[in-house]
C-alpha cells in the first residue's frame, strides 16, 4: 500500500532535480534518491548538466555581394543554472537555436563571400560573442561555436573552381619559366667559362671519352686523338 502512495526519484551525478510542490518551485536537488509521497503533491523535474553538441542549420542568406549562402554551425553548451533554464524561457534548447540562427543571418549579411570563405574562425568567434551573454541570461553556458559547412550555389562553386584552376596553372607556368631562366643562365655561364678557358672544354671531352671507354663492348675510333690530347709530331 505504501508503494502506491510513494514515488522514488533518483537524481544522477550529472543531473540536478527541480523540486515543485503544488506547482510552486521549492529548491534545486543534488544527486541522490528521493521519495515523494502523494499527499505532498510534489514533483521532481530532472535537468542534465552534461555538455550538448547541437547542429544549427542556417537558412539561405545573401552576402554583401548578393550571393546566397547557407552556413551550418556546431554549438557546444551546457546548462549551468537549471532553475533559470526552465523558468526563464519555454525551451532553452529552442531559444539557443533561434539566437544562433538570428546572429548567423546578421553576421553573414555584413560579409562578402570572399571574407566568409577566407576566415571561418573570425565568423565563429563573432557568433560566439553574439550569443554567449544571451544564453547566460537563461542559464546556459555556451562553450564553443564553430562553422561546420559553407554551402554555395552550384554556379558560384564552378566560378571558384575555375579561379583555383587558373591560379594553379599560373603558378605552374611561373615555376616552369623560372626553371627555364635558370637553365639558360647556367648554359650562358658555362659558355662564358669555356670561352675564357678552352682547356676546360678539353677536360670535359676527355671525361666523356673515359666514361664511354669504361663500358664493356664499346670500341672508340677517334681520329685526331693526338690533337685532342695536345700532342704534336716531332
Amino acid at each position: 500500500m505504501a508503494e502506491r502512495l510513494t514515488e522514488v526519484v533518483v537524481v544522477w551525478e550529472y543531473e540536478r532535480g527541480l523540486l515543485y510542490e503544488k506547482g510552486r518551485f521549492l529548491k534545486v536537488l543534488g544527486p541522490g534518491r528521493y521519495r515523494l509521497w502523494q499527499w505532498q503533491h510534489r514533483v521532481i523535474h530532472k535537468v542534465s548538466l552534461r555538455e550538448v553538441s547541437q547542429t544549427i542549420s542556417g537558412q539561405e542568406v545573401l552576402t554583401t555581394d548578393k550571393v546566397p549562402v547557407r552556413v551550418t554551425l556546431i554549438a557546444q553548451y551546457a546548462v549551468t543554472d537549471p532553475a533559470l533554464a526552465l523558468h526563464k524561457v519555454d525551451s532553452y534548447v529552442e531559444r539557443l537555436y533561434q539566437d544562433l540562427q538570428l546572429s548567423l543571418r546578421e553576421t553573414i549579411s555584413t560579409r562578402s563571400v570572399d571574407d566568409l570563405l577566407a576566415d571561418r574562425e573570425a565568423l565563429s568567434t563573432q557568433l560566439y560573442e553574439a550569443v554567449v551573454e544571451q544564453a547566460a541570461g537563461y542559464g546556459v553556458a555556451v562553450h564553443r561555436v564553430g562553422v561546420k559547412d559553407v554551402i554555395l550555389p552550384g554556379s558560384v562553386q564552378r566560378v571558384f573552381l575555375q579561379e583555383i584552376e587558373a591560379d594553379r596553372s599560373g603558378k605552374a607556368a611561373l615555376i616552369a619559366a623560372r626553371h627555364e631562366t635558370a637553365a639558360a643562365r647556367a648554359k650562358a655561364n658555362t659558355a662564358k667559362i669555356i670561352h675564357e678557358s678552352p682547356a676546360i672544354m678539353r677536360l670535359q671531352e676527355l671525361e666523356t671519352l673515359v666514361k664511354l671507354a669504361s663500358k664493356e663492348g664499346n670500341v672508340l675510333i677517334l681520329p685526331g686523338l693526338d690533337h685532342l690530347l695536345g700532342h704534336k709530331e716531332s
